[in-house]
């Protein structure tokens, strides 16, 4: 009977949240004015109280929470394939917005050992202070669910390459790392930002050391361990862990990004 109790007051709580979503959605196509770059603050309780008010529906929860994180991402990012983006460019004049947005972001300076040419294709941040809430609220998603991977390796590299927030994109892996510390991909991932973004190379080491040693890492892991045991250039190097990456994921959207950067590679002729 409590558990009959229990499903059905989670399924009226999800049924008020549903309803909240297409009211605010009813008003945007009513209105018809977008602003793209959103700075309202988003409001969500802390992951703990989500895991609480979940009532042990908790992968439920973290689902509902990883769409609307999605979606909050999605209208926010600079991309010609966002609708949003597209829309406000017809409309004109959003330029000023985007550059008042990314004067409040963090300056990111890339590391002496990298050149200026492999910095220029690795250090995008073109969205860089438009989505100042998707790393809390992909923290949200984690803390209700630690076990659901995705959002994890989401934020430690698509949004991380795409906003420039080295920090926070390391702080979720290693949040992902706690909690699941079986998989070789969170050492992989965390060995890349340590490598390019922080020039750790010490860190970078012992972090690809730590994923080879793990069940099911693929062979390419050990080659970069290699080259970076034998002081490739940095180019060759970044190359082959960007290989890896594209290898390591199903995701048309990394995947994508991650071969844009490649075929630049290709078509400038980095060295």
């Amino acid at each position: 009977m409590k558990g009959w109790i229990r499903h059905l007051m989670i399924v009226l709580l999800l049924l008020v949240l549903a309803a909240g979503v297409n009211i605010s959605q009813s008003a945007v196509d009513k209105n018809r004015e977008i602003r793209f770059v959103d700075r309202s603050p988003v409001f969500l309780p802390k992951g703990e109280v989500l895991k609480w008010l979940s009532m042990g529906y908790r992968g439920l929860m973290a689902d509902w929470l990883w769409i609307n994180s999605v979606l909050y991402y999605g209208r926010r990012i600079v991309d010609h394939d966002n609708p949003y983006y597209v829309y406000m460019m017809e409309k004109g004049g959003p330029e000023d917005e985007f550059e008042a947005a990314r004067n409040r972001a963090v300056r990111i300076d890339s590391a002496s050992s990298i050149s200026r040419e492999l910095a220029h294709l690795l250090y995008q941040g073109e969205s860089r202070g438009l989505v100042e809430y998707i790393y809390p609220m992909l923290d949200r998603v984690t803390t209700v669910d630690p076990h659901f991977i995705f959002p994890y390796l989401f934020g430690g590299l698509y949004v991380m390459m795409d906003t420039g927030e080295i920090g926070e994109a390391r702080r979720l892996l290693e949040k992902g790392k706690r909690h699941n510390p079986k998989l070789w991909e969170f050492p992989f991932y965390l060995g890349w930002i340590a490598w390019m973004y922080e020039n750790d190379l010490e860190r970078t080491h012992s972090l690809l050391l730590e994923a080879v040693s793990m069940e099911g890492c693929p062979a390419y892991v050990g080659s970069i361990l290699t080259g970076l045991s034998r002081d490739l250039q940095n180019v060759n190097i970044a190359r082959m862990y960007l290989e890896g990456i594209l290898q390591s994921t199903d995701n048309e959207e990394i995947r994508r990004q991650i071969q844009y950067i490649l075929d630049r590679f290709d078509s400038q002729q980095i060295k």
